[in-house]
């Protein structure tokens, strides 16, 4: 059952989803730090794709069998357009801005949407253990889990 609950990757595979996020990470963190918005919204678009690697699609036919429509299903795609949304907005009425104190007032508003989308993923991250466990004392099952017994 690849898609569903019970699928449990190999190590190789685990490793490799999990240096790819934390790479990505690093990268957003350094972009939110830059202030760079545009690339730290880009970086976390990234992000997204990764988390959704198990998501499930609804595709929608016509009469003929042909695809009209494919679409995520979850919740978290919602938010995720939502969010979206909030931070192209907010960097269009930054864009637009005219005057020192709207246009910071805007810049803010533009940092707060794509730092929203930003904590979000993180949570959707520890939604789906994606997280390293925060508290181990042994580096070995941080990732894998306790090998060997105790």
């Amino acid at each position: 059952m690849v898609g569903g609950r019970d699928y449990i990757p190999t190590i190789d595979a685990s490793l490799g989803l999990v240096y790819r996020l934390n790479s990505l990470w690093n990268r957003a963190d350094y972009a939110a730090l830059e202030a760079k918005y545009d690339n730290w919204n880009n970086i976390l678009d990234a992000l997204y794709r990764n988390l959704l690697y198990r998501e499930e699609v609804m595709i929608e036919e016509n009469d003929k069998g042909e695809i009209t429509a494919i679409q995520l299903k979850k919740q978290d795609t919602k938010i995720y357009r939502f969010l979206s949304l909030k931070i192209a907005q907010a960097k269009n009425e930054y864009l637009r801005s005219t005057g020192r104190v709207t246009k910071s007032r805007a810049r803010s508003k533009w940092y707060h949407s794509v730092q929203l989308k930003d904590i979000w993923l993180r949570k959707l991250m520890q939604k789906l253990k994606l997280y390293l466990k925060e508290n181990e004392k042994r580096p070995g099952s941080v990732m894998f889990g306790k090998f060997g017994g105790k």
